[in-house]
């Protein structure tokens, strides 16, 4: 009986995948913040700088560079690797390329979170739009920063853990290889060994509340796993002192209610619409199942929910953990005829379409694009959020002495001067609290703030022209204006 022939046509190579058109919109949706996200904060020109640093160096640093009332004192890279990459990238395309970079492995997590879900789940449409809204929750902090390494690496991390919490074959030396790979890209690893330890645990809590109902090897690999990832995140350029910064700049709470994203989110706000939705529907979805959430999973979606509700930089975690758990129960109760219908013609389409390279020719165009056109010029550093020209004032007119200069330009002034000019203070470098504190006296000028500047024999200060401490040394008759424009204020002592 001769076989079936099948029949290849030209839009089979062309129509795109529903996993094409994720990746696309997102893509595009990351590209349109583009001009938003470089002008964030100074977080930006201070990783740039640091992978300068390396890469001109060719050596990690293990106390402050750039900031000098700390300079000498230890200092943690735990962002190391992801800053040489975005200063390579940077070098390479300027600007315009670490925004394409985000924006790929932006798309590249929700992509890679689609196609493992709808796989194992064998149901598109509905996972689809889980996942979109996933990616919807976590747009607010999406950003030129190297957290958006943890985001894809998350994404890759929870597939693992799925896999060896079912007990299907996964090899183990794969979990403290990434992890090595992480703890040198960034301080968020952190979550995935909080994602390990929930399955780890749920595997316990099973053994000791269920009668014995999780297999014996299963949690010999779970938390064999978890030690060897453990081991591996130690293998860094400070070994455990990652560890000691993150929870200990947590756990700071002084540090922590001067950071807006470090608050509980506010409801009232339409940014955290998106998580309050996520959180309604997670307890409408568990409350009507057909399906029954594993206890890891159930440990992993009450931690991440739980930090996404004591801080709202844990939103963008959150938001691939979300899908990634609840795309089981929503497929199970979601079942229909109509529904069937649909996925059945799915099924039928992105069978027979061979457009695999769609993501890869659309990443390569955009980005073609975007380098060579003229829109090139809006990925900059806007003048109106950065002291732009004022820098280059001080590049033509460099200062002698110390500075003191507002905390969210550090970095930025920084990227510019360094090493002529080492700056007062940025948006990383304190740890402990102790130079905000000197910092925020100096601005709000509070009891005895002239001493902090003769302590550190300032010289000069550059601020927003509105800012107190700029309104005060205006009528001072010790300071005088040496450059000004409607961002930026330089103000210098005068000599006798």
């Amino acid at each position: 009986m001769a076989g079936r022939r099948t029949t290849i046509r030209v839009q089979d190579f062309l129509l795109p995948q529903l996993r094409d058109i994720l990746f696309l919109v997102i893509f595009m949706a990351v590209l349109g913040y583009g001009p938003r996200m470089l002008n964030l904060d100074g977080d930006l020109p201070r990783h740039l700088l640091t992978g300068r640093y390396i890469l001109e160096t060719g050596s990690i640093p293990t106390s402050e560079p750039f900031v000098y009332p700390y300079r000498g004192l230890d200092y943690v890279p735990h962002e190391w690797l992801a800053d040489v990459i975005i200063q390579i990238t940077h070098e390479a395309f300027g600007l315009a390329g670490v925004v394409l970079l985000v924006a790929l492995l932006l798309a590249g997590t929700f992509n890679l979170l689609y196609h493992h879900l709808a796989k194992s789940l064998r149901s598109r449409l509905p996972v689809f739009i889980l996942v979109a809204a996933g990616a919807a929750v976590t747009s607010m902090h999406w950003a030129t920063r190297p957290h958006v390494f943890s985001m894809l690496l998350l994404a890759v991390w929870l597939t693992w853990c799925g896999r060896l919490a079912r007990g299907e074959k996964i090899q183990l030396w794969q979990f403290p290889l990434l992890m090595l790979l992480w703890s040198n890209l960034h301080g968020e690893f952190v979550a995935g060994m909080l994602a390990l330890f929930a399955f780890s645990a749920g595997w316990t809590w099973d053994i000791v509340f269920h009668r014995g109902e999780g297999e014996l090897r299963r949690g010999i690999r779970l938390w064999g796993a978890l030690a060897l990832s453990f081991a591996a995140s130690l293998v860094n350029p400070a070994g455990f002192e990652p560890w000691r910064t993150m929870f200990g700049y947590v756990n700071n709470t002084y540090l922590m209610s001067r950071m807006a994203e470090a608050r509980p989110p506010d409801f009232s706000q339409p940014e955290f619409y998106f998580l309050l939705f996520w959180l309604v529907f997670s307890i409408f979805l568990l409350a009507i199942k057909q399906i029954r959430l594993s206890t890891g999973s159930a440990f992993l979606l009450a931690g991440f929910s739980l930090m996404s509700l004591v801080a709202a930089r844990n939103i963008h975690l959150y938001g691939i953990v979300a899908p990634f758990v609840l795309a089981a129960p929503l497929v199970g109760t979601a079942g229909s005829k109509f529904l069937s219908k649909i996925e059945l013609s799915l099924d039928r389409v992105e069978t027979s379409l061979r457009g695999f390279a769609w993501p890869i020719l659309a990443s390569l165009g955009l980005g073609a694009a975007v380098l060579a056109s003229p829109l090139n010029f809006v990925f900059r550093f806007d003048p109106g959020a950065f002291p732009v020209r004022a820098v280059d004032w001080l590049e033509s007119h460099p200062q002698p002495g110390a500075m003191f200069n507002n905390l969210d330009w550090g970095g930025y002034i920084s990227f510019r001067l360094w090493p002529g000019q080492p700056v007062f203070i940025d948006s990383m470098c304190d740890t402990s609290g102790d130079l905000t504190r000197q910092f925020e006296t100096v601005i709000t000028l509070s009891d005895n703030w002239q001493d902090i500047l003769e302590a550190y024999k300032v010289e000069w200060i550059i601020m927003p022209p509105g800012s107190a401490l700029a309104e005060f040394l205006v009528d001072d008759p010790a300071w005088q204006i040496l450059f000004a424009d409607q961002t930026a204020v330089i103000m210098g002592r005068r000599q006798d």
